[in-house]
Parts: C-alpha cells; structure tokens; sequence
C-alpha cells in the first residue's frame, strides 16, 4: 500500500476537562490535580487541551506545566474561532517552553480558511513552525456523537507526515457497547487514511474501549 493509500488507523486520544464532572470521577479522589496528567499518561499518550486550560496564566489548571507533563505524553491544542492569532502564539509560545517537544499540534475550530492561514503565520513568527497545524475543523455528522468536528490534515505536509487529519468527538451520552461501536463504524466511513487521532469527550476509561473495537474492525 503506498504512502498516499495508508490504511485508515483511528487513534483514540482525550480531552482535557478540569472541573468536569466526567474527567474528574477518572482520577482517585485524593489525587491532586497537578498530578492528573500523569495518571492520565499511565493509561494514554495523547490529550487535546481546550483554550481554557492552555490560555489561563494566573492558575492554570495543572500547575506547573513543566513539572505536570510527563515526558509521554503529547499534547494538541483546540484554537477556538475567537482567539486571535497573535494572542493564541504568544500563549502557545509560552506552553511549548514549558513541555518543550511534548507540544506537538494545533487543531484550529471551524473558522475561515485565511484565519487557519494566520494562525500558522503567527506561530511561525513565534518560533513555533516545528507545530502541526491542522486545516480549520468543519462540523460533521456522525453517527452515535451529539457532535463531532474534523480537522483536515495540514496540506504543507506530505501524508506519511500528517497522517489523516483529526476528529474532535462528543458521543452520546450513556453509549454502550453497540454503541460505541457504530460510532467507530462510522468514523471509519467516513474516510480518511493513515493515524487520525480522534479526541474523545468522554471519561478517559472509555478510550481504551474505542481503541479495542477499532482494533477489532481493523481500524485500529
């Protein structure tokens, strides 16, 4: 199979959500929340940090973000359509000199194509053009989630670099097992080729669920 016709690999990953009831009750109850993100990463590799947490300077969530970060963990960020360019890169400036290469992507919101554009330039212009920058999300239907978003992958780079491109989902709550998978079904409908992270808003327990039934299609 060459490069461009890799097989569809969906990646189950997380969103980070402190202070929500459904990321909480997956942490021991006396477990401190500068130390969330390495339990987390016993467990999981991958999370997508909404503008929330990675724009608060004055308490961000997790503390110290060099300390809170393990070194497996890799870490993209939900760039939201009213954030603007600049402000987002000097944000992003900052994180990525706290946990270094563990910053790896950018998944930017539904937006117009020239505001995507502008946050690459802006980013560039911080020092940070080593960062994946996905196409600007468009809003999809997807069987089984209240809603979903897709992130094309980055058209500057070559497809054995950007993999597939990236799903940002919200499933139905209360799925169960036929559940869970006719919603991987249908993301592996929907197209696509080589690893696509799909971030899950859903209680992080449930990643290792998606990921076995996506195994167990082929999809994973």
């Amino acid at each position: 199979m060459s490069k461009d016709h890799e097989a569809l690999v969906l990646q189950a990953a997380g969103v980070a959500a402190p202070g929500e009831d459904w990321w909480e009750r997956f942490f021991p109850e006396d477990l401190p929340q500068d130390w969330q993100l390495e339990y987390y990463t016993h467990y999981h590799s991958r999370l997508l940090l909404p503008a929330s947490v990675w724009t608060e300077t004055k308490a961000p969530a997790f503390g110290d973000w060099t300390a809170a970060v393990p070194p497996a963990l890799r870490l993209t960020l939900d760039w939201p359509v009213e954030l603007a360019a600049e402000a987002g890169a000097a944000h992003a400036r900052v994180l990525a000199g706290a946990v270094g290469d563990r910053l790896q992507a950018v998944a930017p919101g539904p937006m117009e194509p020239a505001q995507a554009q502008a946050i690459r330039a802006a980013l560039e212009a911080a020092g940070l053009g080593r960062l994946m920058v996905y196409g600007a999300g468009e809003e999809r239907v997807i069987a089984r989630a209240e809603a979903a978003c897709f992130y094309p992958a980055p058209v500057s780079r070559s497809a054995s670099a950007s993999g597939g491109g990236a799903w940002q989902i919200s499933p139905e709550a209360g799925l169960d097992a036929p559940g869970w998978r006719a919603l991987v079904e249908a993301l592996g409908q929907a197209g696509g080729s080589g690893e696509t992270p799909v971030f899950l808003r859903a209680r992080p327990e449930r990643l290792s669920d998606f990921r076995t039934i996506a195994a167990l299609l082929g999809l994973g």
